[in-house]
Protein backbone atom coordinates (compact mmCIF):
# COMPACT_ATOMS: atom_id res chain seq x y z
CA UNK A 1 0.00 0.00 0.00
CA UNK A 2 1.63 3.29 -1.03
CA UNK A 3 1.84 5.82 1.70
CA UNK A 4 -1.25 8.12 1.63
CA UNK A 5 -1.29 11.62 1.02
CA UNK A 6 -4.05 14.53 0.58
CA UNK A 7 -3.79 15.33 -2.92
CA UNK A 8 -2.31 12.86 -6.01
CA UNK A 9 -1.31 14.15 -9.13
CA UNK A 10 -1.13 11.83 -11.78
CA UNK A 11 1.05 12.59 -14.89
CA UNK A 12 2.12 10.49 -17.61
CA UNK A 13 5.24 11.61 -19.79
CA UNK A 14 6.33 10.24 -22.91
CA UNK A 15 10.29 12.32 -24.29
CA UNK A 16 9.42 15.03 -22.68
CA UNK A 17 12.46 16.72 -21.78
CA UNK A 18 11.70 19.84 -23.88
CA UNK A 19 8.66 21.24 -21.34
CA UNK A 20 8.80 18.88 -18.72
CA UNK A 21 10.96 21.11 -16.49
CA UNK A 22 8.65 24.30 -16.85
CA UNK A 23 5.93 21.66 -15.56
CA UNK A 24 7.26 20.46 -12.64
CA UNK A 25 8.36 24.08 -11.69
CA UNK A 26 4.47 25.16 -11.78
CA UNK A 27 3.72 22.07 -9.67
CA UNK A 28 6.17 22.87 -7.63
CA UNK A 29 4.65 26.55 -7.03
CA UNK A 30 1.30 25.13 -6.11
CA UNK A 31 -0.23 27.18 -3.02
CA UNK A 32 -0.82 23.39 -1.59
CA UNK A 33 2.36 21.71 -2.48
CA UNK A 34 2.72 20.46 1.08
CA UNK A 35 -0.61 18.20 0.60
CA UNK A 36 1.00 17.08 -3.19
CA UNK A 37 2.43 13.61 -4.02
CA UNK A 38 3.01 13.20 -7.88
CA UNK A 39 2.99 10.06 -9.68
CA UNK A 40 4.70 9.60 -12.88
CA UNK A 41 4.33 7.10 -15.43
CA UNK A 42 6.96 7.02 -17.93
CA UNK A 43 5.76 5.49 -21.44
CA UNK A 44 8.52 4.25 -22.44
CA UNK A 45 10.67 7.60 -23.04
CA UNK A 46 14.21 7.13 -24.85
CA UNK A 47 15.21 10.89 -24.26
CA UNK A 48 16.77 12.62 -20.81
CA UNK A 49 12.95 12.82 -18.93
CA UNK A 50 13.37 10.64 -16.09
CA UNK A 51 16.48 12.15 -15.48
CA UNK A 52 14.94 15.52 -15.23
CA UNK A 53 12.40 14.22 -13.03
CA UNK A 54 14.72 12.87 -10.69
CA UNK A 55 16.12 15.57 -10.35
CA UNK A 56 13.11 17.51 -8.97
CA UNK A 57 12.42 14.87 -6.02
CA UNK A 58 14.46 16.74 -3.43
CA UNK A 59 11.71 19.56 -4.07
CA UNK A 60 8.39 17.09 -4.91
CA UNK A 61 7.18 14.31 -3.34
CA UNK A 62 7.31 11.85 -6.74
CA UNK A 63 6.63 8.34 -7.28
CA UNK A 64 8.03 7.05 -11.29
CA UNK A 65 6.83 4.40 -12.50
CA UNK A 66 8.83 2.96 -15.45
CA UNK A 67 6.74 0.98 -17.86
CA UNK A 68 6.27 -0.11 -21.22
CA UNK A 69 4.61 2.15 -24.16
CA UNK A 70 0.74 2.21 -24.06
CA UNK A 71 -0.09 5.38 -25.20
CA UNK A 72 -1.48 8.02 -23.57
CA UNK A 73 -4.97 7.24 -23.17
CA UNK A 74 -3.98 3.74 -21.22
CA UNK A 75 -0.98 4.94 -19.77
CA UNK A 76 -2.84 7.63 -17.72
CA UNK A 77 -5.69 5.04 -17.61
CA UNK A 78 -3.07 2.64 -15.54
CA UNK A 79 -2.29 5.45 -13.37
CA UNK A 80 -5.55 5.66 -12.51
CA UNK A 81 -6.10 2.02 -11.51
CA UNK A 82 -2.66 1.84 -9.27
CA UNK A 83 -3.20 1.23 -5.30
CA UNK A 84 -2.71 5.19 -4.63
CA UNK A 85 -4.82 6.28 -1.71
CA UNK A 86 -5.59 10.46 -1.55
CA UNK A 87 -8.25 12.39 -1.17
CA UNK A 88 -8.37 14.05 -4.38
CA UNK A 89 -7.10 13.15 -7.82
CA UNK A 90 -5.97 15.39 -10.96
CA UNK A 91 -4.47 13.99 -14.29
CA UNK A 92 -1.45 16.29 -15.41
CA UNK A 93 0.31 16.87 -18.90
CA UNK A 94 3.92 17.19 -19.11
CA UNK A 95 4.08 19.87 -20.82
CA UNK A 96 1.73 22.08 -19.38
CA UNK A 97 2.17 25.62 -17.26
CA UNK A 98 -0.36 25.32 -13.95
CA UNK A 99 -1.60 28.80 -12.39
CA UNK A 100 -0.03 28.43 -8.53
CA UNK A 101 -3.38 27.93 -7.42
CA UNK A 102 -4.91 25.45 -9.82
CA UNK A 103 -4.99 22.63 -7.49
CA UNK A 104 -6.45 24.81 -4.62
CA UNK A 105 -8.67 26.35 -6.69
CA UNK A 106 -10.03 23.11 -8.27
CA UNK A 107 -10.78 21.39 -4.51
CA UNK A 108 -12.34 24.39 -3.42
CA UNK A 109 -14.90 23.63 -6.28
CA UNK A 110 -15.15 20.15 -5.41
CA UNK A 111 -15.84 20.99 -1.67
CA UNK A 112 -19.30 22.48 -2.45
CA UNK A 113 -20.39 18.73 -2.87
CA UNK A 114 -19.29 17.81 -6.38
CA UNK A 115 -17.23 14.64 -7.71
CA UNK A 116 -15.21 16.47 -10.56
CA UNK A 117 -14.59 19.89 -11.30
CA UNK A 118 -13.14 21.06 -14.50
CA UNK A 119 -11.16 24.49 -15.72
CA UNK A 120 -10.87 26.55 -18.29
CA UNK A 121 -7.47 27.21 -20.33
CA UNK A 122 -5.42 29.45 -22.28
CA UNK A 123 -3.96 28.37 -24.89
CA UNK A 124 -0.31 28.89 -25.48
CA UNK A 125 2.50 28.05 -28.39
CA UNK A 126 5.75 26.32 -27.97
CA UNK A 127 7.06 29.36 -26.45
CA UNK A 128 4.59 30.00 -23.73
CA UNK A 129 3.18 33.30 -25.68
CA UNK A 130 -0.40 33.07 -25.20
CA UNK A 131 -2.25 32.11 -28.45
CA UNK A 132 -5.82 32.45 -26.99
CA UNK A 133 -7.29 33.71 -22.88
CA UNK A 134 -9.96 31.54 -22.78
CA UNK A 135 -10.05 27.92 -24.11
CA UNK A 136 -13.84 28.30 -23.73
CA UNK A 137 -16.22 30.86 -23.75
CA UNK A 138 -19.51 30.29 -21.69
CA UNK A 139 -20.24 27.25 -19.91
CA UNK A 140 -19.65 23.74 -21.61
CA UNK A 141 -22.43 21.30 -22.79
CA UNK A 142 -21.71 18.36 -20.58
CA UNK A 143 -24.75 15.91 -21.69
CA UNK A 144 -23.85 12.25 -22.61
CA UNK A 145 -24.70 13.51 -26.32
CA UNK A 146 -21.48 16.23 -26.06
CA UNK A 147 -19.46 13.93 -25.02
CA UNK A 148 -19.84 11.50 -27.53
CA UNK A 149 -19.99 14.33 -30.17
CA UNK A 150 -17.29 16.29 -29.21
CA UNK A 151 -15.93 15.90 -25.91
CA UNK A 152 -16.27 18.72 -23.56
CA UNK A 153 -12.81 19.08 -21.81
CA UNK A 154 -9.13 17.44 -21.27
CA UNK A 155 -7.73 15.73 -18.25
CA UNK A 156 -5.26 18.28 -17.74
CA UNK A 157 -8.12 20.30 -16.23
CA UNK A 158 -10.09 18.07 -14.78
CA UNK A 159 -9.28 17.12 -10.26
CA UNK A 160 -11.81 14.58 -8.77
CA UNK A 161 -12.76 12.58 -5.62
CA UNK A 162 -11.57 9.35 -4.42
CA UNK A 163 -15.31 7.89 -4.45
CA UNK A 164 -15.20 8.91 -7.76
CA UNK A 165 -11.84 7.09 -8.42
CA UNK A 166 -13.59 4.00 -6.27
CA UNK A 167 -16.64 4.12 -8.61
CA UNK A 168 -14.97 3.93 -11.74
CA UNK A 169 -12.83 0.88 -10.50
CA UNK A 170 -15.61 -0.76 -9.36
CA UNK A 171 -17.26 -0.58 -12.99
CA UNK A 172 -15.63 -3.27 -15.77
CA UNK A 173 -14.50 -1.16 -18.37
CA UNK A 174 -12.44 -2.24 -21.17
CA UNK A 175 -12.53 0.41 -23.65
CA UNK A 176 -10.37 3.64 -23.52
CA UNK A 177 -10.30 5.83 -26.14
CA UNK A 178 -9.24 8.62 -23.69
CA UNK A 179 -9.29 8.27 -20.37
CA UNK A 180 -10.50 11.78 -20.05
CA UNK A 181 -13.76 11.07 -21.86
CA UNK A 182 -14.27 7.89 -19.93
CA UNK A 183 -14.02 9.49 -16.48
CA UNK A 184 -16.17 12.42 -17.38
CA UNK A 185 -19.08 9.92 -18.34
CA UNK A 186 -19.10 8.16 -15.21
CA UNK A 187 -18.50 11.68 -13.22
CA UNK A 188 -21.56 12.26 -14.94
CA UNK A 189 -23.18 9.17 -13.63
CA UNK A 190 -22.22 9.19 -10.19
CA UNK A 191 -23.07 12.75 -8.65
CA UNK A 192 -22.38 16.66 -9.61
CA UNK A 193 -20.01 17.94 -11.75
CA UNK A 194 -18.68 21.84 -11.54
CA UNK A 195 -17.30 24.40 -14.32
CA UNK A 196 -14.35 26.48 -13.49
CA UNK A 197 -14.59 29.34 -16.02
CA UNK A 198 -11.44 31.03 -15.17
CA UNK A 199 -8.37 29.70 -16.96
CA UNK A 200 -6.41 28.32 -14.43
CA UNK A 201 -3.59 26.60 -16.78
CA UNK A 202 -1.90 27.24 -19.82
CA UNK A 203 -2.17 24.50 -22.18
CA UNK A 204 0.74 24.15 -25.14
CA UNK A 205 -0.11 23.70 -28.37
CA UNK A 206 2.66 22.17 -29.86
CA UNK A 207 3.58 19.54 -32.94
CA UNK A 208 3.96 16.64 -30.64
CA UNK A 209 0.74 17.06 -28.57
CA UNK A 210 -2.83 15.32 -28.64
CA UNK A 211 -4.26 18.13 -30.28
CA UNK A 212 -4.77 18.05 -33.82
CA UNK A 213 -4.33 22.47 -33.96
CA UNK A 214 -1.64 24.58 -35.14
CA UNK A 215 -0.01 22.34 -37.31
CA UNK A 216 0.93 22.21 -41.24
CA UNK A 217 -1.44 20.45 -43.30
CA UNK A 218 0.46 17.33 -43.54
CA UNK A 219 0.90 16.99 -39.51
CA UNK A 220 -2.39 17.97 -39.27
CA UNK A 221 -3.99 14.96 -41.18
CA UNK A 222 -1.43 13.08 -39.59
CA UNK A 223 -2.57 13.27 -36.51
CA UNK A 224 -6.49 13.40 -37.06
CA UNK A 225 -5.80 9.63 -38.95
CA UNK A 226 -4.33 8.62 -35.38
CA UNK A 227 -7.06 9.90 -33.65
CA UNK A 228 -9.57 7.71 -36.19
CA UNK A 229 -7.56 4.95 -35.84
CA UNK A 230 -7.43 5.05 -31.98
CA UNK A 231 -11.50 6.01 -32.09
CA UNK A 232 -11.72 2.47 -34.27
CA UNK A 233 -9.79 0.49 -32.40
CA UNK A 234 -11.73 1.76 -28.95
CA UNK A 235 -15.13 2.35 -29.98
CA UNK A 236 -17.38 4.78 -28.75
CA UNK A 237 -20.41 2.23 -29.64
CA UNK A 238 -18.54 -0.02 -26.97
CA UNK A 239 -18.20 2.25 -24.64
CA UNK A 240 -21.78 3.34 -24.76
CA UNK A 241 -22.42 -0.58 -24.21
CA UNK A 242 -19.85 -0.73 -21.29
CA UNK A 243 -21.22 2.47 -19.74
CA UNK A 244 -25.03 0.91 -20.25
CA UNK A 245 -24.52 -2.51 -18.78
CA UNK A 246 -22.43 -0.97 -15.85
CA UNK A 247 -25.14 2.11 -14.62
CA UNK A 248 -28.38 0.11 -14.99
CA UNK A 249 -30.32 3.86 -14.83
CA UNK A 250 -28.86 4.21 -18.54
CA UNK A 251 -30.56 1.44 -19.87
CA UNK A 252 -33.49 4.08 -20.80
CA UNK A 253 -31.13 6.70 -22.42
CA UNK A 254 -32.15 6.62 -26.09
CA UNK A 255 -28.90 8.37 -27.79
CA UNK A 256 -27.00 6.30 -25.48
CA UNK A 257 -28.73 3.21 -27.00
CA UNK A 258 -28.51 4.23 -30.63
CA UNK A 259 -24.95 4.89 -30.26
CA UNK A 260 -24.41 1.33 -28.90
CA UNK A 261 -25.95 -0.56 -31.84
CA UNK A 262 -25.62 2.24 -34.47
CA UNK A 263 -22.69 0.71 -36.53
CA UNK A 264 -25.32 -2.55 -37.48
CA UNK A 265 -29.13 -0.80 -37.59
CA UNK A 266 -29.57 1.73 -39.68
CA UNK A 267 -32.52 3.63 -38.30
CA UNK A 268 -30.33 4.18 -34.78
CA UNK A 269 -27.14 5.16 -37.48
CA UNK A 270 -29.46 7.88 -38.87
CA UNK A 271 -31.17 8.91 -35.07
CA UNK A 272 -27.36 9.84 -34.17
CA UNK A 273 -26.68 11.71 -37.07
CA UNK A 274 -29.73 13.96 -36.86
CA UNK A 275 -29.07 14.78 -32.85
CA UNK A 276 -29.82 18.09 -32.18
CA UNK A 277 -26.49 18.85 -30.54
CA UNK A 278 -24.56 18.76 -33.53
CA UNK A 279 -25.86 22.37 -34.12
CA UNK A 280 -23.78 23.26 -31.49
CA UNK A 281 -20.26 22.10 -32.73
CA UNK A 282 -17.34 23.26 -34.64
CA UNK A 283 -18.07 22.84 -38.48
CA UNK A 284 -14.60 20.60 -37.86
CA UNK A 285 -16.36 18.74 -35.23
CA UNK A 286 -19.23 18.11 -36.83
CA UNK A 287 -17.35 16.80 -40.26
CA UNK A 288 -15.43 14.67 -38.22
CA UNK A 289 -18.12 12.72 -36.62
CA UNK A 290 -20.34 12.53 -39.39
CA UNK A 291 -17.66 10.98 -41.62
CA UNK A 292 -16.82 8.14 -38.85
CA UNK A 293 -20.13 7.90 -37.98
CA UNK A 294 -20.92 6.84 -41.61
CA UNK A 295 -17.96 4.52 -42.17
CA UNK A 296 -18.61 3.11 -38.36
CA UNK A 297 -15.07 4.45 -37.37
CA UNK A 298 -16.79 5.66 -34.06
Amino acid sequence: MIQKKKIAILMSVYNGEKYISEQLDSLYNQTVIEDIRLFVRDDGSSDSTLNIINRWKDRIDIVVYKETNVGPARSFWELLNKDIEAEYFLFCDQDDIWDTNKVEKSIEALNQGCCLSYCNCRHIDSFGNIMQQKRVIGTPDSSYENLFISGITQGCSMCFTKDLKRFIQSKTIHCIPMHDVIVMLYAKAFGEIAWIDTPLFSYRIHNNNVVAKNRNIYSRIKKTLWNWKNSRNNSMAEVAEELINNIPGLQTNEFLSNMKIYKNNFVAKIKILRNDKLKYVSSDCKRSYIFRIILNWL
